[in-house]
């Protein structure tokens, strides 16, 4: 698997690309590839819904929910973003900080979230709470899942959302171990060399409906695996 021909070197910094090219040359060139494709891997077969109990002695519990997710080439990506961000991605102005934490006092942390992965990876819901509510949390997730589902998001949330991930946006790429990092992720994932130009216009292109749609899709309140 690790091999020349799957690797991708990202350079950021007062350098250049003449000097790094031949110094990877130089350091590199003994190593040679299989010349065979790696295996394939079939999709992941998404799990039937169960709870998983991993009983302890202690007063806190700490919860998970999740089912399958998407692949990040996937392209609802950008739609799933923002829903997720009023979700439960967006911290303190998320639905399910407000519902479980500030309004049912239910959790101590909580967020929601796709993992970005070249696979189907996973949706996933955690939290933290008191051993003797962790049900009534638990509920207030479903809940919470099962609106974004049934209704549609509001001009302000869907407003806040946009100008949260598009202004935070340059944060990603601050500093150049985070360029390097941004840059590796583009070429893995194949987002194209325009990723950076276009990031913003994807988010603003987000409506309503699209939000109401990628829940109804992705979402599966039915499938879920409580952990």
């Amino acid at each position: 698997y690790y091999t020349p021909e799957r690797s991708i070197v990202i350079v950021v910094g007062d350098v250049r690309p003449a000097e790094i090219i031949a110094a990877l040359e130089q350091r590199l060139q003994a190593w040679k590839g299989s010349g065979k494709e790696p295996s394939t891997r079939p999709s992941p077969v998404p799990a039937a819904p169960t709870v998983l109990v991993i009983d302890k002695p202690l007063t806190q519990a700490n919860i998970v929910l999740g089912h399958a997710g998407v692949s990040r080439d996937n392209p609802d990506w950008y739609a799933l973003t923002v829903m997720n961000h009023i979700l439960g991605g967006g911290a303190f102005s998320s639905r399910l900080f407000s519902s479980v934490r500030t309004k049912g006092g239910l959790a101590y942390s909580i967020n929601s979230g796709f993992s970005a992965t070249k696979e189907p990876g996973a949706f996933k819901v955690g939290m933290q709470t008191k051993g003797e509510s962790a049900q009534e949390a638990v509920a207030k997730v479903r809940e919470e899942i099962a609106k974004m589902r049934e209704t549609t998001v509001s001009a302000e949330e869907l407003s806040d959302a946009k100008q949260y991930l598009t202004g935070s946006f340059p944060m990603k790429f601050d500093s150049n171990a985070k360029i390097a990092g941004l840059l590796a992720q583009i070429e893995f994932f194949g987002l194209g060399n325009d990723y950076l130009d276009t990031y913003k216009d994807r988010i603003d292109a987000v409506t309503a409906a699209d939000v109401q749609r990628v829940a109804q899709k992705y979402l599966s309140p039915d499938d879920l695996i409580l952990v």
